[in-house]
């Protein structure tokens, strides 16, 4: 029974961007139905995860074809945590609503294509294969590249190109991995991969094929390879940018999780401590960018890059402690990251300018937005209790167990400056000069501002109740990285054939 409902956080988000193409005249009706799809997959996606997290993973194979041979789909901690945050988020994205374009957006089918991205993303995290994970991707980016695209502007089209070509590139290296693992172990089923993979000898074609991996994935979470995202990032509106930051980057970053604790983490002399040195060229570069802008939707998209930085220096550590906190905050930076592009689509709405100094004196009309601004940003400083603190708290934990004492340096180091950034920001909504051109305010519609306390909320709860939320990622860790734990849960009767 449970098995069943494994496939209802993908199928539920397709069938409503079915029915939304014929109802596209009917604003109304396709808001609610769209929002109500959302919060019934976030409900299902929560149960699985609570199941899974007290029995053990799930799976569910189509037309009754067990793996290696048909298509399989897999409910573990990890990956249920994933689609149960990622439901939630785009939950909220949907109830947010898109501002003047609202009586329009079903005309040129934007929630459709919100949840056909959606369906990429919920399946990236679901499947157990890597051919149906690269065509999932391929919805993913698909979708992706019409929302992208979705304006007039010469510099959308700019960024629209970047952002395409890219990730073009990043999806044939991809499909050239695939083709390479598979002539090597015969099989693209994650379990059965990593039971071939453990019967084998020190194998350089195995090293070649995990870099393959490594820059494909990598170039999807923007690890060192980002020159796509500020510039895509800084020309969607409110509700797109949010949805980019929450889910683009975080399904490859999830990749590379799954990927170098699950299959290529046998010999990690190479692969690791490459992860490690490309986290910190990463936090580098988003660090340098957070400073030298004055845009803050520019300010935003840097700080994405950042903490897919902060992350991979957690993967590369190769140590428990690391990877628990880079799953937790994985998880915990697409709640942040959410709420982050939605304080500062709101800033801009109601100022009409990208440039901080022109919101001299806001916090003191808006108190709210003061109170919504300090949690944020020292969520992503990791201050406690707030939710950024146990998982960097675990990454340095591993990156002490592991001697990586310079990402280590650097993490607190850029940490620092990411909260320096923001609180420039804060400092003139706070404290700012009003000399110079007068800015009129605009107001805010109200449930906006509900949405903003429910993400403010959750990031308090996260770090609160953070024991809740590392029981999970503790559980995702000791499957993925324990020898032999995840072929004994999953697919078992693939061990004994290779016995």
């Amino acid at each position: 029974m449970m098995s069943n409902l494994l496939i209802m956080p993908m199928l539920l988000p397709f069938l409503c961007a079915l029915i939304l193409v014929f109802i596209k005249n009917k604003n109304q009706t396709s808001k609610i139905l769209s929002i109500t799809t959302m919060i019934v997959s976030t409900l299902i996606s929560l149960a699985l995860l609570i199941y899974v997290v007290n029995h053990k993973p799930i799976t569910l194979d189509f037309g009754g074809w067990k793996a290696p041979f048909g298509i399989q789909f897999l409910g573990d901690s990890l990956s249920l945590l994933m689609v149960t945050v990622s439901s939630f988020v785009v939950t909220l994205i949907m109830a947010y609503g898109f501002g003047r374009g609202e009586k329009r957006v079903n005309l040129f089918h934007l929630p459709t294509f919100i949840l056909l991205l959606t369906v990429g993303v919920i399946g990236s995290f679901l499947t157990s294969d890597l051919f149906n994970l690269y065509v999932m991707f391929e919805i993913m980016l698909l979708a992706s590249f019409v929302l992208v695209t979705l304006g007039q502007s010469v510099e959308q089209l700019r960024a629209a190109i970047i952002y395409v070509v890219l990730n073009i590139i990043g999806s044939w290296l991809f499909l050239l991995g695939i083709g390479m693992l598979y002539k090597t172990v015969g099989t693209l089923n994650f379990s059965h991969i990593a039971s071939r993979l453990n019967h084998m000898e020190s194998n350089q074609t195995i090293t070649i094929i995990s870099l393959v991996f490594l820059v494909a994935f990598s170039s999807k979470a923007a690890l060192v390879i980002f020159m796509w995202l500020p510039k895509a990032y800084a020309v969607l509106n409110t509700e797109l940018a949010a949805l980019f930051a929450a889910l683009m980057t975080k399904v490859g970053a999830y990749a590379l999780i799954r990927f170098f604790t699950l299959l290529f983490d046998h010999h990690p002399g190479i692969t690791h401590p490459l992860l490690v040195f490309m986290s910190c060229i990463t936090m580098l570069i988003g660090a340098f960018g957070v400073i030298a802008y004055k845009d803050i939707k520019k300010i935003a998209a840097y700080q994405v890059i950042l903490s897919i930085g902060f992350i991979i220096l957690g993967l590369g550590s190769h140590t428990h402690a690391g990877v628990n906190g880079a799953i937790f905050y994985l998880s915990n930076d697409i709640i942040v990251k959410t709420l982050l592009f939605f304080i500062i689509g709101s800033l801009v709405y109601i100022s009409g300018f990208r440039n901080y100094q022109y919101l001299s004196g806001l916090a003191k009309r808006e108190p709210f937005f003061g109170v919504a601004f300090i949690v944020m940003v020292f969520a992503i400083g990791g201050v406690p209790p707030f939710s950024g603190f146990p998982g960097k708290v675990l990454i340095f934990q591993g990156a002490i167990q592991n001697g990586n004492y310079i990402g280590l340096a650097l993490m607190i180091l850029t940490s620092l400056l990411a909260m320096y950034s923001l609180f420039r920001v804060m400092f003139v909504m706070y404290f700012g000069d009003t000399d110079g051109e007068e800015v009129k305010f605009k107001e805010i519609p109200p449930h906006r501002k509900g949405i903003l306390g429910i993400l403010v909320a959750v990031v308090l709860a996260m770090g609160i109740a953070a024991p809740v939320v590392l029981k999970v990622t503790d559980n995702a860790t000791n499957l993925n990285m324990k020898e032999h734990v995840f072929q004994e849960n999953v697919n078992s009767h693939l061990k004994e054939v290779e016995k």
